[in-house]
Formats: C-alpha cells, sequence, structure tokens
C-alpha cells in the first residue's frame, strides 16, 4: 500500500467480472434499503462496480432451457442464463423449483423453509 495520497485513499480499479449477474427481487425498491445507514450503500456500490443488473418489482414466470423469463414494468423479459440460484426470503413462493424439480430431477435443491413454519428456517 502506498501512502501518496491523503489516507491511502485510491480510486478504485475493480476487476472485470468473470460471467453476468443478475440480482433480482419481487418488491420494489432499492436493493439493501432495509439496511442501516451506512450499510445498504456501500454494498449497492459494490455490486454496480461489478456490473451486477439489480431489478426490482420482478414477477418470475418459468425456467428453461432459454433461461430465465420475468415479467418487469409488465414486460416480459428473458434473461439467458444457466445458472440460477433462488433466494426466496421468508415468504416462499415454490412454484419456479416445483416445476424444476419435476423436469430436472435431482438437478433441483430447496433450502430453507421447512415443514409448515412461515419462517426461513434451517435444514432439508
Amino acid at each position: 500500500m502506498t501512502y501518496a495520497n491523503r489516507g491511502a485513499v485510491v480510486k478504485p480499479h475493480p476487476e472485470p467480472p468473470a460471467r453476468e449477474i443478475f440480482l433480482l427481487k419481487r418488491s420494489e425498491g432499492k436493493h439493501g434499503e432495509g439496511l442501516g445507514k451506512t450499510t445498504g450503500w456501500i454494498h449497492r456500490a459494490s455490486l454496480k462496480m461489478k456490473n451486477v443488473k439489480m431489478l426490482a418489482g420482478v414477477q418470475y414466470v418459468r425456467i428453461d432451457d432459454e433461461g430465465l423469463h420475468i415479467l418487469h414494468e409488465g414486460k416480459p423479459k428473458l434473461l439467458a442464463v444457466d445458472n440460477v440460484v433462488i433466494c426466496a426470503g421468508q415468504n416462499s413462493v415454490r412454484d419456479l423449483y416445483d416445476a424444476g424439480s419435476e423436469r430436472n430431477g435431482d438437478d433441483a435443491h430447496w433450502r430453507g423453509e421447512t415443514g409448515g413454519g412461515s419462517g426461513c428456517e434451517a435444514g432439508d
């Protein structure tokens, strides 16, 4: 580290991302807006530096060989992705998982809520 600048602060030079990443959420508003004032903005900034595409107000339609089909701002969109990680939070919506597990068998895995609980629980 060099201390040529005040406070050793230098302009960041992030490495280009290894792949294209989408961060989607069903609710409206900024990603991380529920985090503390000193937390949310820095997480969004680090994601932005890696060119993560953040979309809010998304409705998930289906996953197939073409990718992830969504509705965003009332318009259908196809995200041509080869991997999907669903972090569904505490309000489970299993439609995509159920459809994928029927089609792909052991390639689909569910994590989180177990049994009839309404919260996000460890297990499975």
